[in-house]
């Protein structure tokens, strides 16, 4: 009997004790944060915790402004070895689990992300050790504190770890370090900008591997109403992909400046994607950096070592006359296979680009490129091969936006560019057959016979002077609008050579 009421005054104490512990724990967190909760259930002999109605707060530490709040119907630890957490350093827990968590973050400009990276800092004093963390149909909003405007938001989402330790003693940037990992989610919104939105139906992210169905990246506002909000030019996006698969990937120090993402193989499945761009608002002046420079001037490290997009299609619109409707180029049946995109200054693989698809109606277009992304000059090598073009099929584009038609055919164009980041050299040889520049008058319907006969004296009609049938152009030098995009300068290039070919003797002096 006695040792019964010693059990039993032993489980009271114990029970009292931890409770009491975790009581003061609460009443003494910093002036900042504040936890509040309904219930306390605490099992002693199956070291079970569980808090119900939990509220906690967090507001900023030199203003009253509330930076977070998580609202959760339980808090559930099972297993806690409360013998260690009295009278060792150690936290060694079984399982913890939160359930319906609804989190509402305030995110501030203002803040250093040096803030935000002590969050995860291990203060206590002690190793945590963790066998598994999850959080059930979590709803996550965040908001700019400065207008209350939403910046990031999902639903449904389900999270956990397994085996976690975090050790206050090792200095690192983040000092949590698990074994595997699971998130599943829905209703993705993120705000990239204040012009564009990032939609995500469903994802799903392991350890090694991450997919994402129904991807969307589009501008918030209509074309019109985004014209009137800029005022330099900024393409109006509509951006689907029917789903993107990252596989066997490795994503460290996430918030250092050593922070690096690598990846085996990236795929991304039926993109359709159009761009809107209204010439009628000013240039947008700043310099463009070629993707080599890109890749370098990144503030993380990159290692991609194959990226496939499959069955693209691409509709580009530019709008030159307020009148008339934008020019449209199309690319469909679009596949293309990137190889080793990377930052790293070890890498001994250029990057290479290889693209086959369908251009405007049915024409084949097929490119390769590749550069060096640690060549400071940026050296790039371009080829494209163009199969039989109908000249009207680019008429789409070529009459509202320069007012003139193509007629006849271009039945094979191989060019290849030699450039870097200044300037380039264009080897393009071509066969076409009754190739005709028709000027059209200012109501850009008729036909202006004088200047249209003037130019086309200069443009052969065919190439069949040619013993193989192709003429060949004799550029020089293109140089480069370092204004505009690494596409430009490939259309640049393009219609040097199309114009040397054309015009010139259709032979390249040696």
């Amino acid at each position: 009997m006695a040792i019964f009421v010693i059990v039993l005054a032993g489980f009271f104490i114990t029970k009292y004790l931890v409770t009491s512990k975790i009581e003061s724990y609460v009443e003494n967190l910093p002036n900042h944060i504040d936890l509040k909760y309904g219930d306390i259930d605490l099992q002693i002999f199956s070291g079970s915790l569980n808090l119900d109605q939990v509220m906690l707060t967090i507001k900023g530490q030199t203003t009253d402004d509330v930076n977070a709040q998580i609202k959760l119907n339980s808090i559930k630890i099972e297993n806690l070895s409360y013998l260690d957490y009295l009278f060792k350093d150690d936290i060694t827990i079984e399982t913890i689990a939160l359930l319906q968590p609804k989190i509402t973050y305030y995110h501030n400009d203002k803040v250093k992300n040096e803030s935000y990276n002590s969050v995860f800092k291990n203060n206590l004093g002690k190793t945590i050790r963790i066998h598994a963390f999850e959080a059930q149909n979590t709803e996550v909003e965040v908001l700019n504190i400065e207008n209350d405007s939403l910046m990031f938001s999902t639903e449904n989402l389900d999270f956990k770890l397994n085996t976690i330790v975090s050790n206050s003693l090792e200095s690192k940037d983040f000092p949590i370090e698990f074994e595997t990992l699971s998130l599943t989610s829905e209703n993705l919104m993120y705000s990239l900008s204040e012009y564009e939105n990032l939609s995500i139906s469903s994802l799903a992210i392991t350890t090694q591997n991450a997919g994402f169905s129904n991807v969307e990246l589009k501008t918030k506002y209509s074309k019109s109403e985004l014209s009137k909000r800029i005022e330099s030019e900024r393409d109006h996006f509509d951006l689907r992909i029917a789903s993107v698969d990252i596989n066997n990937y490795q994503l460290k120090s996430i918030l250092s400046s050593n922070a690096s993402f690598t990846s085996e193989n990236i795929n991304i499945n039926f993109p359709e994607f159009h761009i809107y761009r209204d010439k009628l608002i000013a240039d947008d002046l700043t310099r463009k950096p070629l993707y080599s420079k890109m890749l370098r001037s990144l503030k993380f490290g990159l290692n991609l070592k194959e990226l496939m997009v499959n069955k693209a299609k691409i509709i580009y619109e530019e709008n030159v006359k307020s009148d008339s409707a934008p020019g449209k180029l199309q690319f469909s049946e679009l596949d293309a296979t990137i190889k080793n995109i990377t930052n790293l200054k070890s890498a001994s693989d250029v990057t290479s680009i290889s693209i086959s698809s369908n251009f405007m109606k049915d024409t084949p277009l097929n490119v390769n490129w590749n550069f060096d992304v640690n060549d400071v000059n940026d050296e790039f090598i371009f080829k494209a091969e163009i199969g039989m073009l109908k000249a009207e099929h680019l008429n789409a584009f070529m009459q509202p936006n320069l007012n003139l038609k193509l007629e006849g055919e271009l039945i094979k164009t191989y060019f290849t560019i030699d450039g870097n980041a200044n300037t380039s050299q264009i080897d393009l040889k071509t066969e076409y057959d009754q190739f005709d520049i028709i000027i059209l008058k200012e109501n850009g319907k008729e036909k202006n016979k004088f200047l249209s006969g003037l130019i086309n004296l200069f443009i052969a009609e065919d190439s069949k002077d040619d013993d193989d049938r192709f003429r060949q152009s004799d550029t020089k030098t293109v140089e480069r609008d370092k204004t505009k995009s690494i596409f430009n300068f490939v259309w640049q290039n393009a219609k040097s050579g199309l114009i040397s070919a054309m015009a010139g003797d259709g032979e390249k002096d040696n």
